[in-house]
C-alpha cells in the first residue's frame, strides 16, 4: 500500500492509474497525427482498404519511405457496422530496385483508417532487422506498385 495525501492506494492500482494515463497520452498523439495526414487510396483488387499518407513519402536513391493505413475488417464474430473497422498504421520503406520492404513501426488503432485511439504498438527497429523481399499480391506489392516509378 502507498500512502499520499490522506489517501491510501496499492501498487496495483498506482500502476493502473500510470498505465491508463500512458495510454491517454498515446491516444492523444494519435488523434493529433490523424489530423494531419493526407491518405491516397491505393489501388488493391480484392483487399482491404489501403492508403499511403501522402506527407510522409521520402525518396532517397532507389528506396522510398513511407507510412500507409490498412483498415481492418470486423472479424465474423463482431458487428458489421461501420464502427466494428479498425485500423493499423505501419511505417515502412520499399527499395524499388531490389524490390525488398522494410517494415520500422505499427501503431493499432480502434477506428478505421487511422482514427480513434491507438490500442498497440510495436517497433522493429532492432539492429537485425533486414528488408524482405517482396511476394506477388499482397499489401507491399500494391505499395510498391503505387510508389515506386
Amino acid at each position: 500500500m502507498r500512502y499520499t495525501r490522506g489517501k491510501m492506494y496499492s501498487t496495483g492500482n498506482v500502476r493502473a492509474l500510470a498505465l491508463a494515463g500512458a495510454l491517454a497520452a498515446l491516444s492523444a498523439n494519435a488523434l493529433g497525427q490523424g489530423a494531419s495526414r493526407r491518405l491516397a487510396a491505393v489501388t488493391a483488387p480484392q483487399h482491404a482498404p489501403l492508403f499511403v499518407d501522402s506527407e510522409t513519402v521520402k525518396r532517397r536513391g532507389s528506396v522510398v519511405s513511407f507510412k500507409y493505413i490498412l483498415d481492418v475488417p470486423p472479424s465474423p464474430e463482431q458487428s458489421k457496422g461501420s464502427d466494428a473497422w479498425r485500423s493499423n498504421e505501419v511505417e515502412a520503406s520499399i527499395d524499388c530496385d531490389k524490390k525488398t520492404v522494410t517494415v520500422r513501426r505499427l501503431v493499432a488503432y480502434s477506428g478505421p483508417r487511422g482514427t480513434g485511439s491507438a490500442t498497440a504498438a510495436h517497433s522493429y527497429l532492432a539492429p537485425s532487422v533486414k528488408p524482405g523481399p517482396i511476394a506477388r499480391k499482397t499489401t507491399f506489392a500494391y505499395l510498391e506498385a503505387h510508389l515506386c516509378p
